[in-house]
């Protein structure tokens, strides 16, 4: 029955979500009615594989239900390292895959994993976080059923350390299966880079194709503008043969793609056996291009900074999970908290997170799953080998197939090769084999001061958690004030939010409100300084798995305690790290949410009162434009003041400049307020700001003796009121709360 109703909730809370959020149709392929087929849903899933499981024979009806995707242990199956379990499903193979090449592709299962289909083995894979595939052609009959058998077993060497990190075994099938049919002449991969001129006015269209074993192709191109207009590029076909091909075709003024205007191009492939269309490809594109020059981080000849957060896949009931519902939702909660770059920590993310990046403008760090290797892993993982030459091959598997994914995505601007780990020679290969194949995005490494000076493998400076003012020293590599002198420097991991000391956190209040005055500060800091390329606030999204509470194995072989300087991280089945999320994992806003999207405002008001103003005169308001790409002429600006609204036009002030706003005249009043909104594309919120007219001291009440009144409220609270202001005093916290003063609320709560 709590499986039957887990089902339920799960497939309610997705029920929300279009098609076309859940299963991005790219392709056509000739004859064939559906050539991506989602093999999502439930399975049998079994702990105890008997001998010769993989055999279509073998009964599956002792078997458990579980869903794909999803955690083992979050539905109630207590998995332990090293130990291999069993999936089962029966698919079936439409009719009109006939003559086409069949593959199964899986985008995620931690950590290795067997395929068998109809008994036969096909393949295994190592790695949990990255896309591959199976050719099935041979194993299965179109227009019948097969048996799909898929072994895992979570491996507590894996190079990514994620069971570890979330203290207890993820193992499973994380992300999404498909089965594909393509045609036998369908290209391996399609390459995509846009080059600008000089001048970052035109740009060239270079798409580099690399065709299936001893075949040759045709293929056509069409290229349509964000509004959908097509764009000349030339009607010929192209014969694709060798290695690879590669075809350019210059593009006039295209519209750039940045986080702040992210236009999308619709790039058309069809795919010819001589004169036979047998596929339509649609691949979405943007023209920008990324350069590191000198400390500066450069998009479109543009300097960037970057306003960021560190995101983990998490999903409230299936835990270390990506699902097309929750992608769209944390993007769209960045895009709401001014943040304008994800650090995908500490792996790469899914291609439904990243098109949503594409769509509505986020910048990406690309993390290749490799994360504490010779550092900070504790518990049972802390002696196991982590390093040498055995693990190279994972390593560079991993990376390729992270960079074969996603390397046409315009959101991922860097390459990341691993979190705090020590150097070895495997880093050098990850950064070489990147380097090989992709020279448009630099490459960021942690920690660098790790790296022997004799060696390159990494193009900007991560260094993590540096003081307030930017100070930092780290494995012997320093920054002053958020300065780095010979390139730039990225703080990947900063303005770690306050969750471990649970007992301060009640008592106190103004701490999370001091966590955003904090990195307030820290946000004007490297905006201000040379070669500060920004920060990524730790952490997104809370750290907490909801396991039953009926799941066997807690403190033996997963959930095993530890206390970080004498706290305690967790207590019972709910297992991690913490709540270290500016959102939970439901994703409701904390008050590090707000704190955040007011503290990275990329429009920034300079003032918060104007004692120069004169009742129908206009205001100048002095504001700093935050923005890397945008003219405060594209924002919309609307003031309130006493009850009628209005709206500002705002002239020319350019990214990274200061300037001043006009606001029309009115009857200003000493102690009225002007509220002032900023909104991008005339409906999302930017920031908003209330200004008040003459100097705060100036309209505090005059206190006399014997006007207050005091009264006793329900709640241990006491009422205070007087002339022209009035309070609550709760007895049980000591703190303030609504501090009103002519219906101005001073104090909402605290000291």
């Amino acid at each position: 029955m709590k499986k039957l109703l887990f089902l339920l909730i799960v497939a309610i809370l997705f029920s929300g979500c279009t098609k076309t959020d859940f299963q991005k149709i790219d392709i056509i392929v000739t004859g064939t009615a559906e050539p991506v087929i989602s093999l999502n849903g439930t399975w049998k899933f079994t702990m105890n594989p008997q001998k010769n499981f993989f055999m279509n024979e073998i009964p599956t009806a002792g078997w458990k239900d579980i869903l794909v995707p999803g955690e083992c242990a979050m539905q109630g199956f207590a998995i332990d390292h090293n130990t291999p379990y069993v999936y089962k499903t029966l698919i079936a193979i439409p009719s009109d895959y006939a003559d086409k090449t069949i593959k199964l592709k899986f985008e995620g299962v931690y950590s290795y994993a067997r395929v068998w289909v109809n008994g036969s083995f096909i393949r295994d894979h190592r790695g949990g976080f990255t896309a591959w595939d199976c050719d099935i052609t041979k194993n299965v009959k179109p227009g019948t059923n097969a048996w799909l058998t898929l072994e895992f077993t979570d491996e507590d060497n894996d190079i990514s350390y994620a069971s570890g990190y979330a203290k207890h075994q993820i193992g499973g099938i994380l992300r999404s299966v498909s089965l594909l049919a393509l045609p036998e002449n369908y290209p391996e991969s399609f390459q995509i880079k846009t080059i600008f001129d000089s001048r970052y006015k035109d740009a060239d269209l270079v798409i580099t194709v690399v065709p299936p074993d001893n075949k040759k192709i045709w293929a056509g191109f069409r290229l349509y503008d964000p509004q959908g207009k097509l764009i000349r590029l030339n009607d010929k076909r192209y014969l694709i043969k060798g290695d690879t091909t590669i075809i350019s075709f210059p593009v006039k003024t295209p519209a750039k793609w940045d986080a702040e205007h992210p236009n999308l191009y619709t790039l058309i492939t069809e795919v010819f056996n001589k004169s036979i269309l047998t596929a339509s490809v649609k691949t979405l594109i943007g023209f920008r291009e990324v350069e590191v020059k000198g400390n500066r981080l450069l998009v479109n000849g543009h300097q960037v900074r970057l306003r960021g957060a560190c995101r983990h896949d998490i999903n409230p009931l299936l835990g270390r999970v990506s699902t097309p519902e929750f992608d769209k939702k944390d993007v769209l909660l960045a895009k709401e908290a001014n943040i304008n770059f994800i650090r995908t920590s500490h792996y790469p993310p899914s291609e439904t997170f990243l098109s949503f990046c594409d769509k509505y403008g986020i910048y990406v760090e690309d993390e290749t799953a490799v994360c504490f290797v010779d550092t900070h892993r504790g518990g049972q993982y802390k002696s196991l080998k982590q390093s040498g030459p055995e693990f190279i091959p994972q390593h560079i598997s991993q990376v390729k197939e992270m960079v074969s994914s996603h390397r046409n995505h315009p959101s991922v601007i860097i390459w990341s090769i691993g979190n705090e780990n020590a150097y070895n020679e495997s880093f050098k290969k990850d950064y070489d084999y990147i380097k090989s194949t992709d020279l448009t995005r630099p490459v960021i490494f942690s920690y660098p001061g790790s790296v022997p000076d004799s060696i390159k493998c990494y193009d900007i400076i991560s260094l993590h958690y540096p003081s307030v003012r930017g100070d930092i020293e780290q494995w012997g590599i320093k920054a002053k004030s958020f300065n780095s002198a010979k390139m730039p420097a990225l703080f990947d991991e900063w303005a770690h939010v306050a969750c471990y000391n649970k007992p301060e956190l009640l008592e106190d209040k103004n701490v999370r409100n001091f966590w955003g005055q904090s990195l307030d500060s820290m946000w004007t800091n490297v905006f201000n300084s040379d070669g500060g390329l920004g920060g990524a606030i730790w952490g997104m999204i809370d750290e907490t798995f909801m396991l039953p509470d009926t799941l066997s194995g807690y403190n033996k072989w997963w959930g095993i305690k530890e206390e970080s300087n004498g706290v305690k991280m967790y207590e019972g089945p709910t297992v991690g790290y913490g709540e270290w999320g500016i959102v939970d994992t439901w994703r409701r806003k904390k008050p590090e949410f707000w704190n955040t999207k007011k503290a990275y405002s990329p429009v920034k008001v300079l003032v918060n009162e104007i004692s120069d103003f004169r009742a129908g005169w206009p205001i100048l308001l002095p504001v700093y434009n935050r923005f890397d790409h945008t003219n405060l002429k594209e924002i919309t600006m609307k003031w309130r003041y006493m009850g009628k609204e209005n709206i500002a036009r705002i002239h020319n002030i350019e990214p990274s400049e200061k300037g001043e706003i006009q606001i029309s005249p009115a009857d200003w009043q000493k102690g009225e307020m002007i509220n002032i909104r900023f909104f991008q594309n005339d409906t999302n919120l930017v920031d908003e700001y209330n200004i008040r007219l003459g100097k705060r001291g100036d309209s505090l009440p005059l206190l006399r003796a014997g006007n207050i009144a005091i009264t006793e409220i329900p709640g241990r609270k006491v009422k205070i009121e007087g002339n022209g202001f009035r309070a609550v005093l709760d007895k049980n916290t000591g703190l303030l709360e609504n501090v009103i003063s002519k219906n101005d609320t001073l104090i909402k709560s605290g000291p």
